[in-house]
C-alpha cells in the first residue's frame, strides 16, 4: 500500500468521479476509510494524468500542423 499521498495533480470533479468509481467496485468495500481514500486520491491522480496526456498529445498534433 502506498506510504504516502500522490502528487495532487487532480482537478475539482476528478475526485468526486473517482469516489463514484470507488462505490462501484464492490470488492474494495472492505476497506478502511483511509485506505479507501488513498486509492480515490490514485483514481484521481490518473483521471488527471489522463486529461494532461491529452491535452499534450492535442497541443503537438496543433503544433505540427
Amino acid at each position: 500500500m502506498l506510504n504516502k499521498s500522490p502528487p495532487r495533480l487532480a482537478i475539482y470533479g476528478d475526485l468526486d468521479r473517482a469516489r463514484d468509481i470507488l462505490r462501484a467496485w464492490q470488492p474494495l468495500d472492505y476497506l478502511s476509510p483511509d485506505d479507501a481514500e488513498l486509492v480515490v486520491k490514485a483514481i484521481a491522480e490518473g483521471i488527471a494524468r489522463g486529461r494532461r496526456h491529452g491535452l499534450e498529445m492535442g497541443q503537438s498534433c496543433h503544433l505540427a500542423a
